[in-house]
């Protein structure tokens, strides 16, 4: 498809029992940098979750194998890309071509494509019922302008020994917020408690890792901000296949199935109204 002066593709992935007749929830996931949609699928094993639960996924393909950011310093970036745009035209297309629901949707994305996907919770909050960032945390400019046009649903996944998005953050303007005051961040602009409560998750002891839930409560309009922050996890998408090593990408945890844990949030999750 055109977006602007550039080609872009993307990867669909339908349901064996999509049908025009029942428009199809979404997941849009972005990959991180440098990755393809293709990786992205088979890394997360979203595709599978999807034909168990009867939703699709869009898996787009950033410009050179990247998101653009401002601030950032990706290709697509440098590039003049602007993936707001594409994301808009790509949720626009898919509804028409493949009888999808556009009014039901939720954004992922690891790494790169996390930080988009912050991104997109600032600028698209009229077309997305929440956001799934998985290590990528927000940039400090996109906090700065940040102005969403409604509450939006957050569930925010880090890895506290991430040796690639440091947990605590990047100072700067073009630096990062910490895990926790991008939870806090989108905790102020949904209304939510000031503190969120923690525990332990239980987990399924496959590995030495262990979660700690971060919940705010009373947030506007029904939406919820959440946090897991994963305790011996790196760069990675818990529950699912390693994007490298582990001496480059630290520990993948298996105590949760981060693509089942977006299904549960997608499928509690509905529109307040449509723009």
């Amino acid at each position: 498809m055109q977006s602007g002066n550039f080609t872009r593709s993307y990867v669909l992935h339908l349901p064996p029992d999509s049908s025009r007749l029942r428009p199809t929830p979404i997941v849009i996931a972005f990959h991180g940098s440098p990755m393809t949609a293709e990786q992205m699928s088979r890394i997360t094993h979203l595709s599978q979750v999807a034909d168990a639960h009867g939703f699709a996924v869009l898996f787009p393909q950033g410009y050179q194998k990247s998101w653009a950011v401002p601030g950032g310093s990706t290709p697509a970036q440098q590039a003049g890309i602007d993936d707001v745009a594409f994301v808009r035209a790509l949720l626009d297309s898919a509804g028409q071509l493949h009888g999808l629901d556009p009014m039901r949707v939720v954004a992922t994305g690891i790494s790169n494509g996390g930080i988009l996907t912050e991104l997109l919770g600032c600028s698209l909050s009229g077309r997305l019922i929440g956001i799934v960032p998985v290590a990528g945390l927000m940039r400090r400019n996109t906090a700065a302008a940040c102005a969403p046009a409604r509450p939006i649903s957050v569930f925010g996944i880090h890895g506290i020994d991430d040796p690639v998005a440091a947990y605590g953050g990047v100072p700067g303007t073009d630096g990062f917020l910490s895990f926790t005051d991008t939870l806090a961040f989108w905790a102020r602009v949904d209304g939510c408690s000031t503190t969120p409560a923690s525990a332990q998750l239980s987990g399924t002891g496959r590995d030495n890792t262990r979660v700690i839930t971060l919940t705010y409560a009373g947030c506007a309009s029904g939406t919820e901000v959440v946090g897991y922050a994963v305790k011996g996890g790196g760069h990675a998408w818990p529950g699912g296949e390693p994007i490298g090593t582990t001496e480059e990408m630290g520990m993948t945890s298996q105590q949760f199935d981060t693509s089942e844990l977006i299904w549960s949030f997608l499928d509690r999750h509905r529109p307040t109204a449509q723009q």
